[in-house]
């Protein structure tokens, strides 16, 4: 029993939201079912004490006109009469006179009570204490207010009573109709929500399934990253020794070997762009990655750059163009991974560029506060059905002329994702045929 009891709060430890569930099972239909109940009651009790009320006051202002009729009995009885035909609910009105120790039905709703005795509890009562006497009796399944009040004369001195009986039937019926609803809808509501509550437990699952597969992912991750590593320093070393032999065999291999060589350190290039890039994707997506901030002039590492692709460019027949001006911003960014940016979308410029120019400018916003960098080129340009996921992870646009041109499709991905964590946006403007131009920008601080 004990280990069974052991084995129950290990389960519910390692899953509360099943303790949450079966509580809810328990608490809403409880609730349920007790508003509703007090509700109901609640009800009733008003409805009886506003009959109550509705019985006294009809009887009160009977009572008012009473002693001046009774000199006329006949007059007396057309007005009982009138009373009941107006008031069906009325199921008995009676005037009484006390007559020696005893009392009689001088006028009533029932002619054939007329001139006959009565004694009653409440007659006896109600004329002894000189009050109203109000109280519930029933006949069969039906529910009566009976009511005597006792009436004086000028002086002041009790002369007779007054006696009604006001049936509950109709108020009674629609209570009945009421309650009946009132349950059909508890009941509508308790199954739904038991049914609500059981579908919830079925989604625990779902928790438990996501929390695997994050678990999954991270070992993934985590294997990528070991992968990579590994990979890395094979691939350098398959680079070094391919530049080594090409420098050996320089004079002796023919144009033949030398083409298979450059194919050769050529995949061997793309092989270690591509391990670097899905390191640096796992580096990001795993929080790795360090995003200090400084103060940095975006200018001085634009012009560092410069410097760095302008062989490159001129290899290919392209200028490199780039303006420097006085500017008093700054921005605060990770200066390397500012740096990191600038780099990936500079070497796209020239790789997707055959002929013409690449600019670099850069301007600022007082209005938006952000300092502005644009890299524009004269390249290939991108259609707009392809910008839509330029900037998705392993995504390169797929032409005859991009075809022949080495990428990873991930260089963009990193650009964006590097850009937002350092509080930039990146934009691309783009014309098919005409060229490219793409914009980051930041805040800017003096």
């Amino acid at each position: 029993m004990f280990s069974i009891l052991k084995r129950s709060s290990d389960f519910i430890k390692r899953n509360p939201s099943l303790l949450y569930s079966l509580l809810l099972i328990i608490l809403i239909p409880a609730t349920l079912y007790y508003n509703t109940f007090s509700t109901i009651n609640s009800f009733q009790k008003n409805i009886d004490y506003e009959l109550q009320t509705k019985a006294l006051l009809a009887e009160s202002i009977f009572t008012v006109f009473a002693p001046d009729i009774l000199k006329n009995p006949e007059i007396l009885q057309q007005k009982i009469e009138k009373i009941a035909k107006e008031n069906p609910e009325i199921t008995t009105i009676k005037v009484i006179l006390p007559e020696k120790e005893k009392f009689k039905i001088i006028a009533s709703k029932d002619t054939k009570e007329i001139e006959k005795e009565i004694s009653t509890t409440a007659i006896d009562l109600a004329w002894s204490q000189n009050q109203t006497i109000a109280h519930l009796t029933a006949e069969g399944r039906e529910r009566f207010w009976e009511v005597v009040k006792p009436f004086s004369d000028l002086e002041g001195e009790n002369i007779g009573l007054v006696s009604m009986s006001m049936s509950l039937r109709s108020i009674d019926l629609l209570v009945l109709r009421t309650v009946r609803n009132s349950y059909i809808i508890l009941i509508s509501a308790i199954l739904l929500s038991l049914f609500l509550i059981i579908h919830h437990t079925q989604l625990f699952k779902y928790p438990i399934l996501l929390k695997k597969l994050q678990e999954i992912d991270r070992m993934k991750d985590e294997f990528l990253r070991m992968a990579l590593h590994e990979l890395q320093s094979p691939i350098v070393n398959i680079r070094g020794y391919i530049e080594s032999l090409r420098e050996e065999i320089t004079d002796l291999a023919t144009e033949e070997q030398k083409e298979y060589l450059s194919r050769v350190s050529l995949s061997a290039k793309n092989l270690s762009d591509l391990i670097y890039d899905m390191l640096e994707v796992s580096r990001i997506e795993q929080g790795r990655l360090d995003f200090t901030p400084q103060k940095i002039s975006p200018q001085k590492i634009i012009d560092e750059l410069i410097k760095e692709f302008t062989p490159k460019a001129n290899a290919k027949g392209l200028k490199l163009i780039f303006q420097p001006k006085e500017e008093p911003y700054l921005i605060n960014v990770n200066p390397h991974r500012f740096k990191q940016i600038l780099t990936n979308l500079i070497e796209n410029a020239i790789k997707y560029t055959k002929k013409g120019e690449i600019e670099i400018s850069t301007w600022y916003s007082e209005v938006k506060k952000k300092y502005f960098i644009a890299i524009r080129d004269t390249g290939l340009g991108i259609s707009a059905e392809a910008q839509k996921r330029l900037f998705e992870k392993f995504y390169r646009v797929k032409t005859r002329e991009t075809a022949v041109i080495p990428g990873t499709g991930l260089g963009l991905w990193i650009c964006k994702e590097i850009c937002q964590r350092m509080g930039g946006e990146i934009l691309l403007e783009s014309m098919e045929g005409v060229g490219s131009k793409f914009i980051i920008f930041f805040p800017f601080v003096k």
